[in-house]
């Protein structure tokens, strides 16, 4: 969705222009690889602090939102799966050799699904951003929209 010039008003949060200011918004979610939470606490700040501003930044601010609640309901719902399956797996594993493939399976399908999960963030955050520098609300695939 590509926002009107007359959304584009005329302010510059933190001596940038409104769209860099957007994708950096979405990539502020990274910054808890390097400081613990700050990948959820400066999205919000940044957002909270222009969105009476900019509606570009209230609409990509709202998506990031979405996408930070979204994922954060996913992990959840999936790591209270993958500990009812190991659970199951290893309720089943009556032998040694049960034992062994029960924990050869655990360990691949934890692995398999951390990586399957942190490649999809990280290259939705990424379009996301490039979105919101062309203009555009980055919108996040797969999204549960709890702030409309």
């Amino acid at each position: 969705m590509l926002l009107d010039q007359e959304s584009k008003e005329d302010i510059r949060p933190w001596n940038m222009d409104t769209n860099s200011f957007c994708m950096l918004m979405h990539l502020s979610q990274f910054a808890s690889s390097v400081f613990p939470l700050a990948g959820i606490i400066m999205p919000i700040v940044m957002w909270q602090q222009f969105k009476k501003d900019s509606s570009v930044i209230h609409e990509n601010g709202k998506q990031i939102m979405n996408f930070m609640l979204t994922t954060f309901l996913v992990g959840i719902v999936f790591t209270l799966g993958i500990v009812a399956v190991v659970k199951t797996l290893y309720t089943n594993a009556s032998t040694e050799q049960g034992e062994a493939t029960f924990s050869a399976m655990g360990i691949v399908t934890i692995l398999l699904f951390a990586a399957g999960f942190s490649i999809a963030y990280v290259v939705f955050i990424i379009l996301a951003s490039i979105k919101a520098y062309n203009g555009q609300v980055g919108k996040y695939p797969l999204t549960i929209r709890f702030i409309r």
